[in-house]
């Protein structure tokens, strides 16, 4: 068993300023100098929705195509088909590509074949959960989050056996950990000593198509809306609703003030209507629970938002408050984990478990709103805008390539 980790909130801090890694091009030219040959993992997105972590990979796997890097992409033990690898990601789901996949119409050839044939010059790229250990010369995984390890109560048992088992297994597995956020780093550190050394930090990016800009204008932009409110999350205890329940029924001024949108696909161990009506004593009215939405409604919902809420309590990253300043609207947020880190000076900061410091910071966003919104919400964007995949990638690859290259110096020298 694998103990929980204490989740004491931190304090609001400044985003990250790390070293920028390497350009795209001097990457492609190490790659090509060592006669490295990539593969990335897309098992994630069989996924029918892009969301979470086969959004990332998903992200990240358009980068790799972008820059033209030599890289076989697979799900299983079966590389695909380049062409059904930009079906893939261009339909923004797995639905109908695994209808394909299914027919045995994606499939280029095996894994091992195209490994073998890469002669010892193989890095593995793994956006989640490793399918299996040491195919590659050189294998690199992104790890997400802790939360199974971190807050096993707010799992089903079976997920948290599962997840935690092969959790420890793959970072044993890695040469390089690639961890979301600094925080989400320091909790591997401390939960794998022996792992310290093979970790880096590649933070999330966020990016919306270019149509979603002009397709909301056209259709919204000459439009009044509703004051309204958005808390985005998968329906599930670690997303902490309660606390905003909480808090409106503290402030009833408050929740008439907006409408309350509630975004996010079903999860477990939560009810929302339950728990709506324990703290308020009926659903209110201007309460609106929208479920899953797609990305273009994703996007308009928070550009037209007078503000949203994030009150989780344990991230790895939290790219909904990322979405959220990207579009330059402000967001009150949970102190805890990386969630300071991702909002930096930006965001307007609570401890989780408090109803009354998530109204004081949603009275100071009020307040700042009311003061100077256009500079509210270009510091939003301005936060937003060193978050890019692309930087992520070039994160993940100059790890991955640095080990790689010593590697090979070694084994010339015969160590």
């Amino acid at each position: 068993a694998i103990a929980p980790a204490p989740m004491a909130a931190a304090p609001p801090q400044a985003g990250p300023a790390p070293v920028d890694p390497p350009d795209m091009a001097s990457l492609a030219q190490r790659v090509a100098a060592g006669g490295w040959r990539l593969f990335f993992d897309v098992g994630t997105l069989r996924e029918t929705q892009f969301t979470g972590i086969p959004n990332v990979a998903a992200n990240l796997a358009r980068e790799i195509v972008l820059a033209g890097l030599p890289c076989g992409f697979f799900i299983g033990d079966n590389l695909l088909r380049p062409d059904h690898v930009r079906f893939l990601l261009d339909s923004g789901g797995g639905a109908y590509f695994g209808y394909h996949h299914q027919l045995g119409q994606t499939v280029a050839g095996p894994l091992l074949a195209a490994v073998r044939a890469a002669g010892g010059r193989t890095i593995g790229l793994f956006p989640a959960e490793k399918p299996f250990h040491r195919m590659f010369d050189v294998e690199a995984q992104v790890l997400h989050d802790f939360s199974t390890v971190a807050t096993p109560h707010f799992h089903l048992r079976a997920t948290t056996e599962l997840h935690g088992a092969n959790l420890l297994r793959d970072i044993a597995s890695n040469d390089l950990n690639v961890c979301v956020s600094a925080a989400t780093a320091e909790y591997l550190r401390r939960l794998c000593p022996e792992a310290a050394g093979s970790v880096v930090v590649a933070l999330n990016g966020v990016r919306w198509p270019e149509r979603f800009a002009r397709l909301a204008d056209r259709l919204y932009g000459n439009l009044a809306f509703e004051p309204y409110v958005v808390i985005l999350g998968t329906i599930e205890p670690r997303k902490n609703l309660e606390i905003v329940f909480r808090a409106l029924a503290q402030d009833r001024g408050l929740l008439r003030r907006y409408r309350w949108i509630f975004m996010g696909r079903e999860g477990w161990l939560f009810d929302f209507g339950q728990a709506a009506q324990r703290h308020l004593g009926a659903m209110p009215d201007n309460f609106t629970y929208a479920g899953f939405v797609g990305e273009f409604k994703k996007y308009a919902l928070l550009r037209f938002a007078a503000f949203t809420v994030y009150p989780s309590l344990f991230e790895g990253f939290g790219l909904p408050i990322a979405e959220s300043f990207s579009l330059g609207t402000p967001c009150a947020h949970s102190a805890s984990s990386s969630m300071p880190e991702v909002a930096g000076d930006a965001g307007f900061a609570f401890r989780p478990e408090s109803a009354d410091e998530l109204l004081g910071a949603i009275y100071r966003l009020e307040a700042e709103r009311e003061r100077d919104a256009a500079a509210l919400a270009e510091r939003c964007r301005a936060q937003a805008a060193a978050l890019t995949w692309s930087r992520m990638l070039r994160v993940i690859l100059d790890g991955a390539l640095t080990r790689a290259e010593a590697a090979t110096r070694h084994a010339g020298a015969g160590t």
